[in-house]
């Protein structure tokens, strides 16, 4: 087998309906919560808070000082 080459079936609409029966595509959903873009957002999240935390650190610190 080639790398590039390009493989093409060709099946009447009798032996593609059957191959469909015969392998159906079931839709399925995606588990909540593990997602990427869920694990991405709550990353974002954790990150956005950290931040709000370490910089009301930092003015609490500096008022404290003055």
């Amino acid at each position: 087998m080639m790398i590039g080459k390009v493989t093409v079936w060709k099946m009447t609409e009798e032996e593609r309906l059957a191959f469909i029966k015969k392998y159906p595509i079931v839709p399925t959903e995606p588990p909540k919560g593990s997602s990427l873009a869920n694990i991405g957002e709550r990353k974002r999240k954790e990150a956005s808070e950290n931040g709000a935390r370490r910089t009301k650190e930092r003015w609490e610190k500096l008022s404290q000082i003055e």
